[in-house]
């Protein structure tokens, strides 16, 4: 899986700026960092296998301190090898990326928090 870079623009939990969001997936990996502050927060691999459209649906009705995003990646996916629409949601505790196609899907738990010193 190539490295994908998705952009979020909205206030930034730390900065409190309405700015980009810079959203990075690996295959084991992604992070979300403010385009204006750097506060980043870096997420881990935890699940990968075939999930009910509903896992997205679920995420959409939960109660969550901060705002979760719903984002698409027109992407081919890992698993059937099909370009198709891959659904993102990401919440302050886990980020889901899950393909409409084929229902292969990746959970990424909340792993830790930087937010760099200001100079």
């Amino acid at each position: 899986m190539d490295k994908w870079v998705l952009k979020k623009l909205t206030e930034c939990f730390n900065c409190k700026k309405e700015v980009d969001q810079i959203i990075e997936i690996y295959a084991n990996q992604a992070f979300v960092k403010c385009s204006n502050c750097g506060a980043t927060r870096y997420y881990i691999l935890r699940r990968v296998g075939v999930e009910d459209e509903s896992i997205i649906e679920e995420e959409k009705k939960k109660e969550h301190k901060y705002e979760p995003w719903f984002l698409e990646k027109n992407a081919v996916c890992f698993n059937c090898k099909k370009e198709a629409i891959q659904d993102i949601a990401i919440t302050e505790t886990k980020m889901i990326v899950r393909c409409r196609n084929c229902g292969f899907t990746r959970i990424y738990q909340f792993h830790i928090l930087e937010i760099p010193e200001n100079k």
